[in-house]
């Protein structure tokens, strides 16, 4: 039988700087204190990470975490919801020693609602561009971002 380890890193991103020294990393797979990857260091945080899911109108992109119920981390999902923040997710195989390998995903999300009972905290997480009633990122394509762009609906081939 062979084993498959994942591991999730999430990242907040507080573009008000709501919380003074965010952004915010964390790992869900290493449980002997922090995790450094990347040059940066991630705290644990016992979270569930559900992955992108859409409707068959491939209209509603979404995933959620699954956070411990408690006083704060319902206090802190609650400030993640109303004021703006970007949260970015990577998701890797993990080799034998829980290191990371293979990249499997790497999104990024706005969190656009919760709900909670006395077990578990749900932080629901929505694309950027289908985030209905949520601010999205202020982002242009460009020419200088993106390369050279249509000026007209004219598509010639050949």
């Amino acid at each position: 039988m062979s084993v498959f380890i994942i591991g999730n890193f999430v990242e907040f991103v507080f573009t008000n700087n709501a919380f003074g020294n965010f952004p915010g990393r964390y790992q869900n797979f290493f449980s002997e204190g922090n995790f450094t990857f990347d040059s940066k260091i991630f705290a644990l945080l016992p979270f569930n990470y559900q992955g992108a899911q859409k409707s068959k109108n491939g209209d509603n992109i979404s995933s959620s975490l699954t956070l411990p119920a408690n006083p704060l981390t319902l206090n802190w999902v609650q400030e993640a919801v109303t004021r703006p923040c970007i949260v970015t997710v990577k998701t890797y195989q993990l080799t034998d020693s829980y290191q990371p390998g293979a990249l499997l995903g790497d999104e990024v999300w706005l969190p656009t609602a919760l709900t909670y009972n006395t077990q578990v905290i749900e932080m629901e997480l929505s694309s950027g561009i289908d985030a209905l009633g949520a601010q999205s990122p202020n982002l242009r394509i460009s020419r200088e971002a993106v390369g050279s762009l249509p000026s007209t609906g004219a598509i010639r081939s050949g």
